[in-house]
């Protein structure tokens, strides 16, 4: 019960003394909103690209082009060996006069391909395979895929999407490093903060260590204090993700629109809250067990 009331007693001092300093408070609080919210920003932004581009995936097809001598029949005996395959989802024909007909129809040159003596298009399959698939294996279908007899060629277009990849890759990384590295800052302005507050209580400290206080109730308000800092900070920088988010929901929803993807862009989930809440409340709780332990070792050993 006592060791209850004394964190109950830390816990409102520490509180009505963040409540005194309105204006500093509210300064620390932003700091760490800010460095919370950036990286989050940026997460939640590759998130939703991640998102669309799964459905690319999804669309990935290949288009095998037979030679022009091949017959219905050698058609129909490239298509069931094809679709036995396991890293085969399905298999399309596409006849060679169904194929001008399309071509003629998105190119307007209908009066020009009429002209022609002949179909100068071969049959082709539509090949989609099993995805996700990694490159490798990929590549390795495609070339499968050549070699059969009676295919003249294979289309696979997708070296854009591998360079989306990348990229995408490479954003992760990147929002990732800016985000340890943000915090990190916030932390050691909160170090300098409360090792500042630290000691300009230093005569109530002394007090407190000459009549037989602990370290650990000594370090205990502050570390209420540095849990406040960060939580509070963590507060601001979601509610900072969600107007972010109502910014750019506009414009990305119309990208969105452009790819044929009609699902809006969805506000930051239940995860980010927690865990920018989490993040800086044990960024701030660690900076004053920091900054506090620092102290009291300099007063001990004095």
């Amino acid at each position: 019960a006592a060791w209850r009331a004394q964190h109950r007693i830390a816990a409102t001092s520490s509180w009505q003394r963040l409540l005194s300093r309105p204006g500093v408070t509210c300064l620390i609080w932003l700091v760490v909103a800010i460095s919370l919210a950036l990286p989050g920003a940026l997460l939640l932004t590759l998130d939703s690209v991640h998102r669309l581009t799964m459905d690319f995936d999804r669309g990935v097809q290949l288009s095998v082009m037979l030679e022009t001598e091949a017959t219905l029949a050698d058609v129909e005996a490239i298509q069931g060996a094809i679709t036995a395959w396991p890293e085969i989802d399905s298999v399309t024909f596409l006849h060679r006069d169904a194929a001008l007909s399309q071509f003629a129809e998105q190119t307007q040159l209908s009066s020009v391909l009429s002209s022609l003596n002949r179909n100068p298009l071969p049959h082709t399959l539509l090949v989609a395979p099993v995805m996700p698939m990694p490159q490798q294996t990929f590549e390795g279908l495609v070339a499968k895929l050549a070699d059969l007899s009676g295919v003249g060629r294979v289309v696979a277009n997708t070296r854009w999407m591998v360079r989306l990849e990348q990229v995408l890759q490479a954003g992760w990384r990147w929002a990732w490093a800016l985000g340890i590295a943000m915090v990190c800052g916030a932390i050691l302005v909160l170090v300098n903060t409360l090792y500042l507050d630290v000691d300009a209580r230093k005569e109530e400290i002394r007090v407190v260590s000459l009549i037989g206080g602990s370290p650990a109730f000594v370090r205990r308000p502050f570390l209420y204090s540095g849990l406040y800092f960060g939580a509070g900070g963590g507060v601001l920088a979601t509610i900072g993700l969600w107007a972010f988010t109502a910014w750019v929901a506009g414009p990305v929803n119309a990208l969105f629109l452009l790819y044929d993807q009609p699902n809006p862009l969805l506000g930051p989930s239940a995860t980010y809250p927690i865990a920018m809440v989490s993040l800086g409340a044990t960024g701030g709780w660690l900076a004053a067990l920091f900054a506090t332990q620092r102290y009291i070792t300099r007063l001990n050993t004095h």
